[in-house]
This record gives structure tokens, sequence and C-alpha cells, in this order.
């Protein structure tokens, strides 16, 4: 596990002494999370409402919101 700042993890992609690129991101006080796998086309993103209605009003990404599983 690795921890630092979310603007740094750009340095991590593509990375050969990383092995891999980052799967998982969260924030310290852990109030939303960033899950794909490598050979996924998408990733999941789970945190408070503003967050995923910023994330589904940005122009630049495609971004559906994923029924709710009972």
């Amino acid at each position: 596990m690795q921890a630092g700042r979310l603007g740094d993890a750009g340095i991590l992609y593509g990375n050969p002494v990383a092995g891999f690129s980052p799967s998982n991101l969260w924030a310290q006080d852990r109030s939303w999370v960033l899950c794909t796998d490598y050979d996924l086309w998408a990733s999941k993103v789970a945190g408070p409402p503003a967050l995923i209605e910023a994330l589904l009003n940005d122009p630049e990404l495609e971004a559906v919101r994923l029924p709710w599983a009972p």
C-alpha cells in the first residue's frame, strides 16, 4: 500500500517500478473510494452525493449511475 496526494497518483500509471497501475484509491477519511481493475473498461466510484453528482454532470466524463443492489 502507498499513501500520498491524489494529484501525485498519475506518476504511478505505467511506471514499471510500481508493477501495476493503482486499482483502488480512497480519501484518507474514507469518504470516497475509486475502484478499478487493470483489464476492465470502467471504474466505480462511491462517495457522498455531491461527488457523484459532480461526476455525472462533468461534460468531460462518461459516467452512469449504477442501480443500487438490495
